[in-house]
């Protein structure tokens, strides 16, 4: 092997190796571990110093709880896009509910419903009832506006769509298209207040007999 292919190997070598340091450094934990590391050395530093000079113990205390407000700010300060962005992504609305039933099984439902007086019969109709939970938003402006149900009714009923076809609560607080006694349902809300009490029994049968079986 001649000199020059000693030199490429060499040069091949260390750009592997820098790769290698590269990744390594760039993993979450390692860059976490620098900056304890860092951090330890330079209360050591100081702590030497100050010690070394002679200075009271109170200022060792002092020292070391501004760096760490300090360190906390600028944690704080640079983090805080992240966490803007964090907040954000589960904020962007949804373009569909998206279930996919027969429209037997919506109408069956809304059957159920309208007979019991548990959905607004003004302001959702039978077609703006299907709209919602199985066309895109934009190609519609339908509601469904429940009225006189409590949490666990309307939890139950969401319950069956959840359980068919795996959409969840937090899908129809996103949606922004259901409303209970003209409020919002939330994800919070079917999960706290709808498991404080069961619906009726004549209910749930209800609206269990409008899926096959």
């Amino acid at each position: 092997m001649n000199l020059i292919d000693k030199i490429i190997d060499r040069l091949d070598a260390l750009d592997k190796f820098k790769e290698r340091v590269y990744i390594w450094y760039n993993y979450k934990d390692t860059q976490v571990a620098l900056a304890i590391i860092l951090f330890l050395v330079l209360i050591g530093i100081v702590l030497y110093f100050i010690f070394d000079v002679g200075l009271a113990w109170y200022w060792s205390l002092i020292f070391v709880c501004s760096l760490c407000i300090g360190i906390l700010y600028l944690i704080v300060r640079y983090t805080r896009n992240k966490r803007k962005n964090i907040g954000t992504v589960g904020a962007v609305p949804i373009k569909t509910i998206g279930l996919d039933f027969n429209r037997m099984v919506l109408d069956n439902i809304y059957y159920v419903l309208r007979g019991y007086e548990k959905i607004d019969i003004e302001k959702t109709g039978i077609d703006n009832f299907h709209s919602v939970l199985t066309q895109q938003f934009e190609d519609m402006d339908s509601e469904i506006h429940f009225t006189d149900m409590s949490w666990a009714e309307v939890r139950y009923v969401l319950s069956k769509f959840k359980e068919k076809c795996g959409v969840e609560y937090s899908t129809f607080e996103k949606s922004n298209k259901l409303f209970l006694d003209g409020k919002p349902v939330t994800a919070k809300k079917l999960s706290n207040n709808g498991l404080r009490k069961h619906p009726a029994k004549y209910f749930t049968d209800k609206i269990d007999n409008c899926f096959p079986r």
